[in-house]
């Protein structure tokens, strides 16, 4: 194992690069990551795009988790399950996030993860379920595989695509702007898509994890947004839950968000992420949002 190794691959990924964010700490199952305020990574008001919170999450668990792996053995390896409780806001800030192994089996690592800001307020906790097998023994265990079922698409909206206003709006944010694409906004469902720029790509060429944890963070937050009034009113994240069902390999990822429930100021939302070309499912989660209709958002500082 080299942890060099590690070090170089992460800081060479092009998510990572994109976001901004700094390995300072590198250590066998554990890590601690920098992320300095960037304006490209906000929603309005400057405050940090959940989806981010989320990146840093999928950073820092899985990077502790690779700390462990034999950097010369050819295998099949990511991130399969993810997490995230969203505490605290973070606006005009920088933040970090620590990693580390909770239990490290035969394939399957689990790492917690939490991001903090300087004052070391917690701002976000999480989970993540990382696995690796050498690629041969995955491609043998795959030969019976059935063939995936595919998702159409085209048939999650009725009628023709429109974002709306608030979709609108919300799509040209710092954050969803530079990465993703609004498409539609309406009576509890939503779609995103992000396309396999190089920026959100991972170190095999796929979507990075927390790139698809930033697009079902952001479908699923939009999804609640079109069952309310137009208006600047207070709205949280107060978490998420996704499976990694399939690596993207260069397709374009659309978003698709159902609202299943919305009681009060609460929402619930499913998400399903899918390869456009090919249907193939590529993620799918939970997202649980909040809408306090006619409440400010909160100012940001400096």
């Amino acid at each position: 194992m080299s942890l060099d190794y590690w070090r170089k691959r992460f800081e060479q990924t092009p998510y990572v690069r994109r976001l901004g964010c700094e390995l300072n700490e590198i250590e066998s199952d554990r890590v601690r990551l920098r992320l300095p305020y960037l304006e490209l990574n906000t929603n309005p008001g400057r405050a940090l795009h959940g989806g981010v919170n989320a990146s840093m999450i999928a950073f820092a668990g899985s990077l502790a988790a690779e700390t462990g792996l034999d950097d010369s053995a050819d295998l099949e390896a990511g991130v399969i399950d993810l997490s995230v409780v969203y505490l605290a806001a973070a606006i005009g800030e920088d933040i970090h996030a620590e990693g580390r192994v909770l239990r490290r089996g035969r394939e399957i690592v689990f790492s917690e993860a939490s991001v903090s800001n300087d004052a070391g307020r917690e701002l976000a906790r999480g989970l993540v379920t990382y696995r690796s097998v050498p690629r041969a023994q995955a491609e043998r265990a795959a030969a019976e595989d059935p063939d995936p079922a595919r998702i159409e698409i085209e048939r999650f909206i009725e009628g023709e695509m429109d974002p709306g206003p608030m979709g609108r709006a919300l799509g040209r944010a710092p954050f969803i702007g530079s990465l993703m694409e609004v498409e539609h906004m309406g009576a509890g469902r939503a779609r995103v898509a992000m396309e396999p720029a190089a920026e959100v790509l991972d170190a095999e060429g796929s979507h990075h994890a927390g790139a698809l944890a930033a697009l079902l963070d952001t479908a699923g937050a939009l999804g609640s947004w079109s069952l309310v009034p137009l208006g600047a009113h207070k709205a949280m994240t107060p978490g998420i839950q996704i499976s990694y069902a399939a690596p993207s390999k260069g397709e374009r990822v659309v978003a698709l968000s159902r609202n299943l429930r919305k009681h009060a100021e609460a929402f619930s939302n499913r998400v399903d992420l899918v390869g456009e070309k090919t249907g193939r499912l590529i993620a799918q989660g939970l997202l649980s949002y909040r809408i306090v209709v006619g409440e400010k958002l909160p100012e940001p500082k400096g």
